[in-house]
């Protein structure tokens, strides 16, 4: 018997309105079909002893060995402590190996509870860790070396009464193999140093892996002794440095981050070429989308809303042709490397952890409404090594609507000269500097965004209630 994959994907289209003489185009996410959720197996029928198994245990999962395509087990509800969880399974497309709750959230692990799945095919639902206790070089979920088109939906970590925690380093969820699914699950409130979520590239292997309609908050910023955020409180790490020009091509769609304050830098941290963030919603989150190391990746359809909250930011740019398409960016109120859209000056000879060139960015069809700096291009920290101007990048067809004479439509640093084509953009209101390019005579007109944001927001995190 199937479990039935709680999977979908956020589709986007585009309405067209008119706005100053010419289209804008923002994205609106499509209606999901109507349908009728399938039947599961209990509903219908009595369970077949022969494929469903009940557990209570990570002894009992243990001694039912392998298990083959098709098998399903239940974990019956309950609150289990200090429980080293291994599924391994050998499933295929048709008939996966199923791990789930008896009911959704009913089951509920504690103390040092962890879950390792192993093979192909294997899917894990219905699952809730809560205030788990940081083992170190161990996370709360890993999907391991070696296996491929693992699932973990409709789950939960959440940390609300946990302490606050420096030293311990640890990951609530490494992925590491080829083309997992993270779907449907709530992770809230991760109070230890560390990356939220992890995806381990590995040499010669294309990872792959699809994170959707997932809910994310991580509102603790821990600090050193002289109250700088430390780093690694990424919510989302997709690479490391030493793999950062290798394809991981990975996918993050239809998620909402809430409160992602963490290192109070990078939200996401993208490390590696060919990724993909789509129909995602920040909410008042301090930090960016940043395109930290690797090449062509795309954000595309995603809405930012600051709320003017101080240290609010929209996506980073650094490295090689990368495409910053049809987001939507609010009332963000970061400066510096937290603006709405930075573009940063590259190192001369960097290292793989360095701040590489900006080279051949397409940034186009976004709308930026009152943030405090619309676009900072060209930018470096003060008295830094970063030397190399932003080149071969093309700003056009971008709207800028800014109330406050005090915002920056345009920060452009003119040394050392950038080589940077702006075409078709609309601005209005707000200073520019380093540049001068044409302003609205009138102000464009913005659709309302509230039902398409408020859409992903509903659709994203598990299924039942993690209060």
């Amino acid at each position: 018997m199937r479990m039935r994959k709680i999977i979908s994907t956020l589709l986007l289209s585009t309405v067209v309105l008119g706005c100053s003489g010419r289209d804008l185009k923002i994205p609106q996410p499509e209606p999901m079909p109507s349908e009728k959720p399938e039947e599961r197996p209990e509903d219908s029928e009595t369970p077949d002893p022969a494929t469903v198994k009940y557990v209570a245990s990570a002894a009992e999962l243990q001694a039912l060995g392998t298990l083959e395509a098709g098998e399903e087990v239940v974990w019956r509800d309950g609150t289990y402590d200090n429980q080293d969880v291994r599924l391994k399974g050998a499933g295929t497309a048709e008939n996966p190996v199923v791990l789930r709750a008896e009911t959704p959230g009913g089951v509920c692990f504690t103390g040092t509870s962890r879950l390792t799945i192993e093979g192909a095919y294997v899917e894990a639902s219905g699952l809730w860790w809560r205030d788990p206790e940081p083992v170190k070089g161990k996370a709360v979920v890993t999907l391991a070396k070696g296996s491929t088109h693992c699932t973990l939906a409709d789950c939960a970590i959440t940390g609300d009464a946990t302490a606050e925690d420096a030293v311990t380093d640890t990951k609530w969820v490494s992925l590491y193999g080829t083309e997992h699914t993270v779907s449907g699950c709530t992770f809230r409130d991760k109070r230890n140093i560390g990356c939220l979520l992890v995806v381990w590239l590995e040499t010669d292997i294309v990872p792959r892996h699809t994170i959707v309609r997932n809910r994310f908050e991580r509102p603790a910023t821990l600090r050193d002794a002289g109250g700088k955020a430390i780093n690694g409180q990424e919510t989302i790490r997709i690479g490391t440095s030493d793999f950062s020009m290798q394809t991981a091509a990975c996918r993050v769609e239809g998620c909402y981050f809430y409160h992602c304050h963490g290192e109070q830098a990078e939200i996401i941290s993208n490390k590696s070429c060919g990724n993909s963030y789509r129909g995602n919603l920040f909410v008042e989150c301090q930090g960016t989308l940043t395109m930290r190391h690797g090449n062509g990746c795309t954000a595309s359809g995603n809405y930012f809303r600051g709320n003017g909250m101080e240290g609010t930011g929209g996506i980073r740019l650094i490295g090689e042709d990368h495409v910053v398409e049809d987001n939507y960016l609010e009332g963000l109120a970061g400066t510096g490397y937290r603006s709405a859209i930075c573009l940063v000056r590259g190192q001369q000879s960097p290292a793989l952890n360095g701040y590489w060139q900006v080279k051949n960015a397409r940034v186009r069809r976004n709308t930026i409404v009152d943030c405090k700096y619309a676009f900072n291009v060209n930018y470096g920290s003060s008295g830094s090594d970063q030397v190399m101007p932003v080149v071969g990048t093309r700003i056009e067809d971008n709207i800028v609507l800014l109330s406050s004479a005090s915002s920056y439509a345009v920060f452009c640093a003119p040394t050392p000269a950038p080589e940077i084509e702006w075409k078709d953009n609309t601005i209005y209101g707000g200073r520019q500097s380093g540049v001068s390019l044409p302003v609205a005579a009138s102000a464009p007109i913005v659709p309302d965004m509230s039902q398409a944001m408020e859409a992903i927001r509903e659709g994203a995190g598990c299924s039942w209630k993690t209060e």
